[in-house]
């Protein structure tokens, strides 16, 4: 629709003058147009190209809800090449963003990684636990302090690096490997997930039901 407007606009007499304004106007409400609402918040459904990584688009989003009752938190996907297919999703070798995005009003960000850790259990054998566990310990701690509404942590895939863990803009640190990696996207869209709707809207599925309530592990 913003393309046909543009399009059109670009055909007015008055276009010389006009065309700096329009493309203004056209580009802005292209952003906003791109956006996905959840539990109050925007989220864009994609991710421009930065000096930190290529373009990123939004493969699916849900609120993680305990007890029927309290939602903890909005759980988004980036990725380079949305798919709908989770293995698909966990076998590429390309870039990809999890974001925590914080909806209780005071949360202990160790308790997040914690809960992280208990759920990464379900979805991977012992010796790969084991292989793993320094890596695990080192992301527990990066969780530190306190995290309130509105407050962002995500770790972003980084191919051929590992997994970087960034909480309210600041690199908390780099842990190196794809395994750690894909154990983590196991937690939301591998065989034993925190719930198979969340999984579900991960997947880009039930986009126009945001909330899920699942009784606690």
């Amino acid at each position: 629709m913003v393309n046909l407007l543009f399009r059109k606009a670009l055909k007015h007499p008055f276009t010389s003058v006009l065309q700096p304004i329009l493309l203004t106007s056209m580009l802005a409400l292209g952003a906003t147009s791109h956006a996905r609402t959840i539990e109050g918040f925007e989220f864009p459904e994609i991710l421009p190209q930065s000096t930190d990584h290529p373009e990123l688009q939004l493969n699916g989003a849900s609120v993680r809800t305990l007890y029927y009752l309290v939602d903890t938190y909005v759980g988004l996907l980036y990725v380079e090449q949305p798919s709908a297919n989770p293995d698909q999703l966990i076998e590429q070798e390309s870039y990809k963003r999890i974001v925590y995005h914080i909806l209780v009003n005071r949360v202990s960000g160790r308790r997040i990684a914690t809960a992280m850790y208990d759920a990464l259990q379900l979805n991977i054998s012992t010796d790969e636990a084991a292989e793993m566990d320094e890596r695990l310990d080192k992301l527990v701690k990066m969780f530190d302090g306190k995290l309130v509404r509105g407050d962002a942590g995500y770790v972003d895939y980084v191919p051929g690096v590992g997994s970087r863990v960034v909480i309210n803009d600041e690199v908390k640190g780099i842990l190196p490997g794809k395994d750690l990696y894909d154990a983590l996207l196991k937690i939301w869209i591998g065989e034993y997930p925190v719930s198979h709707r969340f999984k579900n809207e991960i997947l880009g599925l039930n986009k126009d039901d945001q909330h899920e309530h699942i009784a606690a592990e």
